[in-house]
């Protein structure tokens, strides 16, 4: 009762998109469910501290576990607006969502890696500014440096971590790039398909920033480790000019926006049913006729 208020009172974006996936399916609730796994085996993964010590040595990659829950979460936000945007259960989209979870589950152990080795760096650099000299301290320090990386190494988990998130952020591309496809199928006007578009054009940004990130290791190796790690702060500079520069058409598609027409057939053909009832109301529309009032009674 609650979610059927909510979804009527939430039918539509701030920017005027018509959400068409408010009821959440069984292909999400798979999702979710894969993202709630990852995310515990960011916990499990860790051995359980023995000593007080151990436990206060432990706290020291906790940073590191803020950005790893941080990426996770952003990318889990990412695919639930696709589906809450378009609601596709075509057969490319379950094949592409299928891909998606085995990349993310087998993305996470590189993505816990990386993050908790410059999480513990960070903190300890952090308290030794403070004057702290305890024994967790020591112990994390000491741990720290018999996991440090050689240069060859520093490549190749900046690789890897490259390659997770291309393949992610490429799928997502690609969900988007299914959906214009199927534009007329899903009645998607002049403001949407422009919108799916930007949404195409972000995610090529993110693409492109992972292969850039990849190209300096791979050509001058892991003595730019730092570089290559540094060109992801470039993402939310990229990501506001793109927006600013799609937004400057913004406006004038939003107010001379013209809805397509909807194909009730061959929405049924590709297991679109739940939009029978806006292409009956669509077809009411075209077929009615004013009376003519000089007609005769």
């Amino acid at each position: 009762m609650i979610r059927q208020l909510f979804n009527k009172k939430n039918r539509i974006s701030p920017r005027g998109f018509r959400y068409r996936g408010l009821a959440t399916s069984r292909l999400e609730n798979l999702t979710d469910a894969v993202f709630a796994f990852a995310i515990t085996l960011l916990v499990i993964s860790s051995e359980v501290p023995r000593t007080y010590v151990e436990l206060q040595a432990s706290m020291y990659g906790f940073i590191g576990f803020i950005f790893c829950i941080m990426l996770l979460l952003g990318i889990w936000n990412n695919h639930s607006n696709f589906f809450k945007h378009y609601g596709m259960q075509d057969t490319a989209t379950k094949y592409l969502n299928f891909l998606f979870l085995f990349l993310l589950l087998f993305y996470i152990y590189p993505l816990k890696y990386l993050f908790s080795y410059l999480g513990t760096a960070i903190y300890i650099q952090i308290k030794l500014a403070l004057g702290d000299q305890s024994e967790a301290l020591i112990l994390s320090a000491k741990k720290l440096n018999e996991a440090s990386l050689d240069n060859s190494q520093w490549a190749d988990i900046m690789i890897r971590f490259g390659l997770g998130l291309f393949f992610i952020y490429f799928i997502l591309m690609l969900f988007h790039v299914n959906a214009l496809k199927k534009r007329k199928i899903l009645s998607l006007n002049e403001l949407e398909i422009f919108d799916t578009k930007s949404f195409i054009q972000a995610y090529g940004i993110l693409v492109g920033v992972t292969v850039v990130s990849m190209l300096i290791v791979l050509i001058f190796g892991g003595e730019l480790a730092a570089l290559a790690g540094a060109t992801y702060a470039t993402i939310p500079f990229l990501l506001g000019f793109q927006r600013r520069y799609r937004n400057r058409n913004y406006n004038l598609i939003k107010n001379h926006e013209v809805p397509e027409k909807f194909d009730a057939e061959v929405a049924i053909a590709e297991g679109f049913e739940h939009y029978i009832k806006e292409a009956e109301l669509e077809k009411r529309k075209t077929d009615y006729k004013a009376p003519d009032p000089a007609a005769p009674d």
